[in-house]
């Protein structure tokens, strides 16, 4: 068994058994299942509203004699094809983005997770923040280092796209952008951990890199799990705990002082 398989099973274990961990897992799952719930409803309340152009962009005129409609029949079918397929892939892109927006809210009790996920395994106690001003230093910092993780990936998955817009680069940007997904969903799982040891963007890149078939492997198993919505949110706390399991056992970067 692989290190990741390792890990996930022992995340799945851990909060299964710890019910210290459920508060902590229970937030995340809730705000990230507000954020999907805000999503549906905003993309159903304005479907007339986004279909329409595309209505107006794939109408057809009504043809003058009966041949002229079997004519157009494929037409038709096609014209809606590509409507629905549209819709599809926006609806998809409003649950992205808030599935990533909900995880940047929910940094801070995803820390919190990840930190007693760590101590429970016997890694080195995190520093704990102590008083109102350092625990919301403690939180802002947690928002801000996972906004950056979204960042980066939304910047790559942008320009992934620009390149796929381009003649016969379809299939290589597609299979580019799974690749690029698969080895980032390791970076945010891990990036907890990280983060507490203050491991620099670049140097978790490199050991991201170093450890290629495990990451790939967790990776690859996040991203299947993403590919079915509602579920990503249900599996946070689990694959945030995998995260942390894994990094103490592959051992995080050191960072030179």
């Amino acid at each position: 068994m692989t290190a990741a398989l390792r890990a996930l099973r022992r995340a799945a274990a851990l909060l299964r058994r710890e019910r210290s961990l459920w508060p902590w897992a229970a937030i995340p799952f809730a705000l990230n299942a507000l954020a999907f719930g805000l999503a549906v409803a905003l993309f159903v309340a304005h479907l007339d509203t986004l279909a329409a152009p595309l209505e107006r962009w794939l109408e057809l005129p009504t043809p003058l004699h009966w041949y002229g409609t079997l004519l157009a029949v494929p037409l038709w079918a096609l014209a809606w094809l590509v409507k629905a397929v549209l819709l599809a892939a926006l609806a998809l892109a409003v649950y992205a983005s808030f599935t990533l927006v909900g995880g940047v809210i929910a940094a801070p009790f995803l820390d919190a997770l990840s930190a007693r996920v760590e101590r429970i395994a016997g890694g080195p106690a995190p520093a704990e923040a102590r008083g109102l001003a350092a625990v919301l230093r403690h939180a802002a910092r947690c928002v801000r280092e996972e906004a950056k993780r979204v960042a980066f990936f939304v910047t790559g998955q942008a320009i992934l796209l620009a390149l796929g817009l381009v003649p016969g680069l379809a299939p290589f940007a597609g299979a580019v952008a799974l690749l690029f997904s698969a080895l980032f969903l390791p970076l945010d799982y891990t990036g907890f951990a990280l983060d507490r040891r203050e491991v620099p963007f670049a140097v978790r890149r490199r050991w991201i890199l170093a450890h290629r078939v495990e990451m790939l492997c967790f990776g690859g198993f996040a991203l299947a799990l993403y590919a079915l919505p509602g579920l990503s949110f249900l599996c946070l706390p689990w694959l945030v705990s995998a995260g942390t399991l894994l990094a103490l056992e592959l051992g995080p970067p050191v960072v030179q002082r």
